[in-house]
């Protein structure tokens, strides 16, 4: 792998990003491969599915997010951080960036007309998404049917929080200017149902040949990005069902004990209040009565 910026490999695991704000973290597969038919609109198609856990760090706020790519050349120069994702900059893309990606997106950012703070969007030459959805997916015993209607679609459907430290696993297939999207905790059977399914033409975006892999960025916003598997192929559909997806690390942050939590702080801090409370007015209740009484004595 090529790695940029921030992008480490340890123990087999692919980590973009750290701990340290504002960087970039980029990982290339080191071989061009061939994406579309020279001097021909026609693009090849690809399947990929890869494992990848954000993984929060302790008494931090987590972002922003990472993006499987597709780009034209290496390295990471003109890319920025924060909710550029590491993919573009500030300008956002134009028709000769040549760049596609699919976005796992935990801020909600505003100039990019994104949909929510834990999203999937497909990008072409702009993070503003040309489609995009909640992350998550309709179980197999539910979201077969693509007619539900959309009530049966909302109680069915099973979000995902992107950025909880959980491994999730992708699958992401294009053929024939159709582009599926895919996702499952890991170790869950592929869902029948796409959470993206949408006809795109990527004869304008790719070139000839291009790099793929990862990008991921932190801003004031810091997570971990990880990839733990990764497959890819322009000819063998069948090799995305092959990633070991058992004895895997996790990355989720042990819950916090109830001494701790903000609901018991909150608890014994309104309680003692309350004791401190009738205490005083049980030592008032006190003081009358021996001042009664002793208005009684003098009588």
């Amino acid at each position: 792998m090529l790695l940029y910026g921030s992008a480490t490999v340890e123990s087999r695991i692919l980590t973009l990003t750290n701990e340290t704000n504002f960087m970039i973290g980029r990982a290339l597969y080191p071989q061009k491969i061939p994406t579309k038919k020279p001097n021909s609109s026609y693009v090849y198609p690809f399947s990929t599915s890869f494992i990848f856990s954000m993984a929060p760090y302790k008494n931090t706020l987590p972002g922003h997010g990472m993006v499987f790519i597709f780009v034209p050349v290496t390295g990471i120069e003109g890319a920025t951080s924060s909710q550029n994702l590491g993919l573009l900059n500030y300008t956002n893309g134009n028709s000769k960036s040549h760049v596609f990606g699919v976005e796992f997106d935990v801020f909600k950012n505003q100039e990019f007309d994104d949909i929510s703070a834990n999203h999937v969007g497909i990008d072409m030459n702009s993070l503003k998404s040309v489609e995009a959805h909640d992350a998550g997916y309709w179980p197999n015993s539910q979201g077969s049917n693509n007619t539900n209607s959309g009530a049966q679609d909302e109680k069915s459907f099973k979000e995902l929080k992107l950025n909880n430290g959980e491994n999730y696993q992708v699958w992401i297939d294009y053929s024939d200017s159709l582009i599926n999207v895919t996702m499952a905790p890991v170790g869950l059977a592929r869902p029948q149902r796409p959470l993206l399914s949408v006809p795109l033409n990527l004869s304008e975006v790719f070139v000839d040949e291009m790099y793929v892999g990862f990008t991921s960025s932190t801003g004031q916003l810091v997570q971990s990005h990880k990839l733990l598997a990764w497959s890819f192929s322009n000819s063998n559909f069948s090799l995305s069902e092959m990633l070991i997806t058992t004895g895997l690390p996790s990355f989720v942050l042990p819950k916090s004990s109830i001494v701790r939590s903000k609901g018991f702080i909150a608890g014994v801090t309104v309680g003692g209040f309350f004791g401190i409370g009738l205490s005083a007015l049980f030592t008032l209740f006190l003081i009358k009565r021996q001042r009664r009484r002793a208005r009684e004595r003098e009588r």
